[in-house]
């Protein structure tokens, strides 16, 4: 399956919709679906806001496939700077100082299985995001 759309907030919801009917699709369970569409909307978000600096000009494109074992999404977008992302496990140390902004990319690894980011060969960032089928994944719920 392949979305594309504007660099517009907003769009992302109408991609975040159809690849969660996908997951559901596919037999994963209703809190990995909603997994799926938390880490999908960061992704796509990140692509508007930052790879492509909210330019309605440049496209982001998700890309969904599946596999015996898993669900890969790829969010590409057209602008070239490579995140870094943060390793697990995740302290979630915040204070009254530290603002929320930027913990976007904390929750997309937090909520996948796996995740990567590489540079596109059309001059773009691809992040790619990977759930497993499985009824018993590997993610670990934050109790």
């Amino acid at each position: 399956m392949q979305i594309i759309f504007p660099s517009i907030l907003g769009y992302e919801v109408i991609a975040r919709d159809a690849v969660a009917a996908l997951a559901r699709r596919c037999g994963i369970s209703s809190e990995r679906v909603e997994d799926v569409k938390t880490a999908l909307c960061e992704a796509c978000t990140n692509a508007i806001e930052h790879g492509n600096q909210s330019d309605p000009r440049r496209k982001v494109q998700v890309v969904c496939t599946v596999d015996e074992q898993r669900l890969v999404i790829e969010v590409c977008d057209e602008g070239g700077l490579l995140p870094m992302l943060p390793h697990k496990p995740i302290q979630w140390a915040l204070d009254q100082r530290t603002s929320l902004r930027g913990m976007g990319l904390m929750l997309i690894v937090t909520l996948t299985d796996e995740v990567s980011v590489v540079a596109d060969p059309n001059d773009g960032t691809c992040v790619r995001l990977v759930f497993y089928r499985d009824l018993v994944s590997n993610h670990v719920s934050a109790s």
